[in-house]
Formats: C-alpha cells, sequence, structure tokens
C-alpha cells in the first residue's frame, strides 16, 4: 500500500477530519489533501517542503515515518524527474516547431520574377524575416537559458532545504536524546532515594526470629504488617507487651496490622497455628526460623524498634541480689558444734517465748 494510502487509512480511522490534522500539525487543509490524493501540482513545482510535510503528517496521527520515509524520497524524486522531464520535451518541441514554420515559409514563397520594387521589398521583408527569425532563435535560447537557471536555483533551494530539514533533525533527536537521559537520571535519582529512605529489617545477631528495625524516616509513624494465612488461625500482636489487636478472633486469607511506631518499642507476633505463612512489614520479607520451633507450638517473632523496650530489664534489675547482705552471721549460728537439742530442752526454750 502506498504511503498515501496509509496516511489516509490512520486518519479515517482514528475518525479525524483533514482539519483536526490541519490544527495539529499547522499545515493548510489543502497540503494534506493533496499529499492524500497524491496531488503534488498542489506544491507548484517547489517539493522540498513535502518531506517535511508527510514527517509532520505522520507524527500527528501516530504513524511509523521511518517505515516510509524511503519510499516518500523516491516518489519526490519521482515526479520532480518526470516534471523535469516534461519541460524539457516542452522545450524541444517549441524549437522544432518553429523551425518547421521557417521551412514551411521557405517552401511557399514563389520564384517569381519580380520587379525592381518588389525585389527590394522583398529584399527588406526577407532581411525582417532573417532579422526576425534571429531574434526568435535568441529569445529561445534566452528562455531555454532561463530555465536552466531556474532549474538549477531550483536544485539549490532543494539541497538547501533539505539540508536544512536535515539539521533540524538531528536537532530534534539531539533533544529527545537529551530529555531521555534526564529521565533516566530523574528516575535513577528517585530510585536511590527510595532505596536510601526504605525499610531495614535486620535479624539480631544470637537471637531466634528477632528483628531489629532501622532506618525509620522521621516522617513515618506507622508500619503495615502483612500476614498470609492459608489455613485459619488466631494471630496475637503485642506491643511493648500490650495487645494492640483482636486476639479472640480467627483470621483467615491476609491478615494485616498497623504498628504504631514510637521511638524505642518491642513488637511481638505470635500465630496461633503457623503454616509457611508469608510474613511482611512494609513489603519486606520476615523469614521464619523453625529451628527450635515445634508443630503445634505458636510462631514468635519480635520486632525491635531502636533500642526496644527495656522496661523489663530494668524492673529486675532491681532485684539483683549479688553482694546483698541479709543481715545473718556466724554469730547468730553459734560456734562450731552440735546443734542438736534434745525433747526437753526444745520444750524448755519453746516456752520461754
Amino acid at each position: 500500500m502506498a504511503y498515501y494510502h496509509i496516511l489516509k487509512e490512520r486518519r479515517t480511522n482514528l475518525k479525524l477530519s483533514i482539519q483536526d490534522v490541519s490544527n495539529q500539525t499547522r499545515l493548510a487543509p489543502q497540503y494534506i489533501q493533496a499529499i492524500e490524493e497524491h496531488n503534488l501540482d498542489v506544491f507548484s513545482d517547489d517539493f522540498s517542503f513535502v518531506r517535511y510535510f508527510v514527517h509532520a503528517y505522520c507524527d500527528a496521527i501516530g504513524v511509523n515515518w521511518q517505515a516510509i520515509a524511503d519510499e516518500v524520497d523516491m516518489d519526490i524524486n519521482e515526479v520532480a524527474h518526470q516534471k523535469d522531464m516534461a519541460l524539457t520535451m516542452a522545450q524541444r518541441r517549441m524549437v522544432e516547431q518553429m523551425a518547421s514554420v521557417q521551412k514551411k515559409k521557405k517552401k511557399s514563397s514563389t520564384k517569381k520574377k519580380k520587379s525592381w520594387f518588389q525585389k527590394h521589398v522583398s529584399r527588406t521583408s526577407s532581411s525582417l524575416s532573417t532579422n526576425q527569425s534571429q531574434l526568435i532563435k535568441v529569445l529561445v535560447l534566452i528562455g531555454i537559458a532561463g530555465l536552466c537557471v531556474l532549474s538549477v536555483i531550483n536544485f539549490g533551494l532543494r539541497a538547501i532545504s533539505n539540508q536544512k530539514l536535515q539539521t533540524q533533525e538531528a536537532l530534534r533527536q539531539e533533544q529527545l536524546s537529551k530529555k531521555e537521559q534526564e529521565t533516566n537520571k530523574l528516575a535513577n535519582q528517585r530510585q536511590k532515594a527510595k532505596e536510601a529512605a526504605a525499610l531495614v529489617v535486620k535479624k539480631i545477631d544470637g537471637e531466634t526470629n528477632a528483628y531489629q528495625l532501622s532506618n525509620i524516616q522521621e516522617d513515618m509513624k506507622t508500619l503495615d504488617l502483612s500476614i498470609t494465612l492459608p489455613t485459619k488461625s488466631k494471630i496475637t500482636v503485642t506491643k511493648d507487651g500490650e495487645t494492640i489487636n483482636d486476639d479472640t478472633k480467627v483470621y483467615t486469607g491476609t491478615f494485616t496490622q498497623s504498628l504504631e511506631l514510637s521511638e524505642n518499642c518491642t513488637f511481638e507476633i505470635s500465630i496461633e497455628t503457623y503454616s509457611d505463612n508469608s510474613i511482611t512489614i512494609d513489603e519486606k520479607e520476615i523469614s521464619f526460623d523453625k529451628t527450635d520451633w515445634q508443630e503445634g507450638q505458636p510462631a514468635i517473632i519480635t520486632l525491635q524498634v531502636g533500642k526496644g523496650n527495656q522496661k523489663e530489664t530494668e524492673e529486675y534489675s532491681q532485684y539483683d541480689d549479688s553482694g546483698y547482705d541479709y543481715g545473718y552471721s556466724d554469730e547468730y549460728y553459734g560456734q562450731e558444734g552440735d546443734y542438736t537439742y534434745d525433747q526437753n530442752e526444745y520444750t524448755e526454750q519453746t516456752n520461754d517465748y
């Protein structure tokens, strides 16, 4: 299918009028119609802008310009060549017709014997005719030369126009390349910023199923907990020992909970019926280590924010009995020896009280 048929079919499929395309491309409607009808005579023998018009038309209706560019160039060159050939043939026919007219005039002249006056008039007329013929030839040559000059000028203007279009296209491609580079750079910057602001989940050394949550942004107030439940199960979520969800409910499908953050806190997640659940915290995967876990026991995972909740540790530290003096001494128990009492001694000591 010819390129101009492709353009017209694409426009009609999009239900666009010629005026709609004209508004988008700022090309005159008659130029768009001439391109679709392959009537390049509308461009008044100046085909230097046809390629640019077709390119703009393609961009406006979404036709791949690169796929038809070679065909458009060949078509323009062919039409221009046909115009040049038609002009050359017209010039040749003009010269041949003028030579034929001169020959007919010579043959039609009779060889009558003329008077001196007639001869004089004839010589004068012949001289004038010769001068006129030479003048016509000169004018024809001037016309041919003028046409050649115009052809050269037209060719030069076409070459300049093509060069200008190529420069504009190169500049356009360069601008598109720069915009693409800027877009990629911006996307990379956003990706890096997103990664830098992402939550970091790290296992706590020496502990099982305990994780440290870090890189929490100042404007982050909550974390989203999500647990998939292949089987029904109760779930208990506590913050610093206080339950923050309905632990009496049996959940199924996907369990979600918003964890409200504080500077130092500890969350504990208990899954009563564990069945290889998928656990995520702000889209970060958390794995459950089955090393010390037995079937039928709840799966417990600890999440620590900052230093965690150290309240329990501080309370127990108050009861540390290392080095504590209970007020007893060896004198209370007496000296070394036998500390047994018989029945009478025990009764006597009891009565003293």
